[in-house]
């Protein structure tokens, strides 16, 4: 496995977050897979006057952060999935774990695998001490497989986004589909259904409505999806009969989402035009967000975890030019608060 560049960040490490015009507030909800005790949204710094980006390790084109339950830190690129690490004197580095080069998009982990998007295939592999990643399956009539997380049952869920350039995709078929394992095999994947379709119009989003035209990110809390489509952030519910109900809008900006993480009682979103992440309530009210181009083209913000992050920081990652690798602009970052003087 390949190892690649590492960046150290001098004074990460035993930062005390003695904050000056920040948020302060209560612990929230647990994390499902953690235990760990989620923050509120009141917690968060998500604001240029009182937190600052910190640039851990370049990551080409970098798509998406996911945590293991454990709090092992996995980012997807342009070329491969990494496994993200830090030592005792702050540096981080980053292990390639995919068994090809390719754009990789969404991840998730079921039951101690690993699964990622890339090359139109599913890919997976065992969270042993050096994990390795292979494709199991080839996603059936899907433009761009792009955000993915595991639902209530063990199955997955993946966001198919209608936007390749070259035209590949017409007409446009937006969707959500679910892919089913055979009981005992989480390599095998048994049969791709589609759990919520959406409109093969290819209209832009001007507004709040119920109908998706370019889904990208995807993340769950309990049976609440939660996913970004051009503008609008929508809810999902998942039914007690295990279909979708009705596509409901959060809210609407005019703004392009990428992807998108939760606090216990809020939602984070990465503005990819604007350079900037932003803080809304779960029911529709904006709450903070960064100065424009405080990152270059961020693709996906998650809450920390242990061992490795607190709780309330904040991780993005940035795609700088997409397709483009050799400009040092594609990142993980993290945006924390600032120390008081």
């Amino acid at each position: 496995m390949q190892v690649i560049r590492t960046m150290c960040y001098p004074g990460f490490i035993g930062l005390a977050l003695v904050l000056s015009g920040c948020f302060t507030g209560t612990q929230g909800l647990i994390d499902e897979g953690t235990g760990e005790q989620l923050p509120q949204s009141a917690d968060l710094c998500v604001d240029s006057t009182c937190g600052e980006v910190a640039r851990l390790l370049a990551i080409p084109d970098a798509e998406n952060i996911h945590f293991s339950p454990s709090g092992r830190l996995f980012v997807s690129g342009g070329l491969n999935v990494y496994e993200v690490n830090r030592s005792a004197a702050g540096a981080f580095s980053a292990t390639a774990l995919a068994d090809r080069e390719c754009s990789f998009t969404g991840m998730a982990v079921i039951d101690n695998i690993l699964y990622a998007v890339g090359c139109q295939a599913l890919f997976a592999g065992e969270l042993t001490e050096s994990p390795s990643l292979t494709p199991i399956y080839a996603f059936v009539d899907m433009c761009i497989p792009n955000g993915m997380v595991a639902g209530p049952e063990g199955r997955l869920y993946v966001v198919d986004e209608p936007l390749l350039a070259d035209g590949a995709c017409v007409p446009p078929d937006p969707k959500i589909v679910r892919l089913r394992f055979a009981p005992g095999d989480p390599y095998q994947v048994l049969d791709q259904e589609v759990w919520v379709q959406g409109s093969a119009t290819g209209q832009l989003h001007l507004g709040l409505d119920n109908v998706l035209r370019f889904p990208n990110g995807l993340v769950r809390d309990g049976l609440s999806f939660y996913g970004t489509d051009g503008g609008s952030v929508f809810s999902v519910a998942y039914q007690p009969d295990g279909t979708a109900g009705e596509v409901t809008p959060v809210f609407f900006e005019e703004a392009v989402h990428d992807d998108l993480g939760l606090s216990a009682d809020g939602i984070l979103v990465t503005h990819f035009d604007q350079g900037r992440i932003a803080l809304w309530s779960r029911d529709g009210r904006p709450l903070a967000q960064t100065n424009a181009m405080s990152f270059v083209e961020p693709s996906s913000v998650r809450l920390g975890r242990p061992p490795m992050f607190k709780t309330t920081d904040i991780l993005v990652t940035e795609k700088g030019v997409i397709t483009e690798q050799s400009l040092p602009l594609d990142y993980l970052s993290l945006f924390q608060p600032r120390m008081a003087n």
